[in-house]
């Protein structure tokens, strides 16, 4: 007989997913925001002390990393938003045309 405590769920995770599960916890997750908002604030802290020696004066300004870091992944999100969809893109009722394989 089935066991009755097993959920219906349960027999649609593949295995070797089962050990990782815990990755999908609620709790990770907040954890995760709250560790990483920390080491931003503790890095962007030790920026204002650490005096670095670039190669040009505007890399030297506070945040310029963070800043570049953050404008280069806007503008790789957005040309592949508008620019690479234009060539790959599909209609929404592209797989729900009629084949002609007659």
């Amino acid at each position: 007989m089935s066991d009755p405590s097993k959920d219906k769920s349960d027999e649609l995770i593949h295995p070797v997913a089962r050990p990782f599960l815990w990755l999908d916890a609620p709790w990770l997750k907040s954890a995760m925001i709250w560790v990483f908002g920390v080491l931003a604030l503790a890095f962007a802290a030790v920026d204002l002390f650490h005096h670095r020696h670039e190669y040009v004066p505007f890399a030297e300004t506070y945040g310029f990393y963070a800043w570049w870091g953050f404008a280069s992944f806007v503008a790789a999100v957005m040309i592949g938003w508008f620019g690479i969809r234009k060539f790959l893109g599909r209609e929404e009722n592209f797989w729900d045309k009629e084949s002609h394989d007659d």
